[in-house]
């Protein structure tokens, strides 16, 4: 029987390829996302490739959608080992009134959280007794390393990673002897289709100063990070962010600058 796997926002971008890694690794494949076309285009990558799939156009913000992508999952593969919470929600109306603690409107906070916070909420509630049917499974929640770091603009969004990550221990202490792994991916910047479209060449420019390695990464470079994490070979991994950021983290914050702050060290 093979391994079965639910991605959701696997329309585009990580979430895509995370799942075109899994059934090339012989997982069968949940596509989800609220894009029905994307999903659909997905899921016939994977089948046009020899591997297994199935579509649920479902918005994980909402839970009897969440509970219908679960139970149709089971239904059709017959088991499920592998969730990864990728969906989030950051369309144009949400990015541009997601400013500050004053400015960012209710509304704003309420689809933010019931996206990226309560869409693995939903997904780890409806999954795991699944998963434990089978003798456990493995839960990927994918944040933004906002969630580590205050930033001027996207309290909201970057509330929601931080929820998010504390979410991921709790879940991989309260069920890690059932059997159930939980870990995250705390992601930088990576160069998928909606960060090309809408980044400008200076913003780019403003992140490449502060990365650590040559180049950005591509939605493929986070897909195998998560798909080791959801595998056995991160058997004796749960209960961890990991960074996937290329540095961002890792140095003090005036690094950009460091022909000014250290003008010693400069070759």
């Amino acid at each position: 029987m093979n391994q079965v796997a639910i991605v959701t926002g696997a329309a585009q971008g990580i979430g895509k390829e995370t799942a075109l890694l899994l059934a090339a690794r012989g997982y069968a494949v949940t596509v989800n996302d609220i894009n029905g076309d994307g999903a659909k285009q997905t899921a016939a990558e994977i089948t046009e490739a020899g591997g297994q799939a199935h579509t649920v156009v479902a918005d994980v913000g909402v839970e009897d959608e969440v509970r219908r992508m679960v139970e149709e999952t089971a239904a059709t593969f017959g088991r499920i080992d592998v969730l990864v919470n990728n969906a989030v929600v950051y369309d144009h109306d949400i990015h541009v009134t997601d400013l500050d603690i004053v400015s960012t409107p209710e509304w704003n906070w309420d689809r933010t959280f019931a996206v990226n916070f309560y869409g693995a909420v939903y997904g780890a509630r409806h999954a795991i007794p699944v998963m434990i049917e089978s003798g456990g499974g493995s839960i990927v929640n994918v944040g933004s390393t906002s969630g580590f770091s205050g930033d001027t603009v996207h309290v909201a969004y970057a509330a929601s990673m931080a929820a998010k990550y504390s979410l991921t221990r709790s879940i991989a202490t309260s069920h890690g002897k059932l059997g159930i792994r939980c870990a995250a991916v705390a992601t930088g910047l990576v160069l998928s289709p909606t960060a090309r479209k809408n980044l400008s060449r200076d913003k780019l420019e403003a992140y490449d100063a502060n990365l650590l390695v040559p180049d950005f990464a591509e939605p493929r470079d986070l897909a195998e990070t998560i798909v080791f994490l959801a595998s056995p070979a991160a058997k004796y991994i749960t209960g961890q962010t990991i960074i996937v950021d290329g540095g961002f983290q890792a140095h003090q914050p005036w690094h950009a600058q460091n022909h000014i702050v250290h003008p010693e060290t400069v070759r």
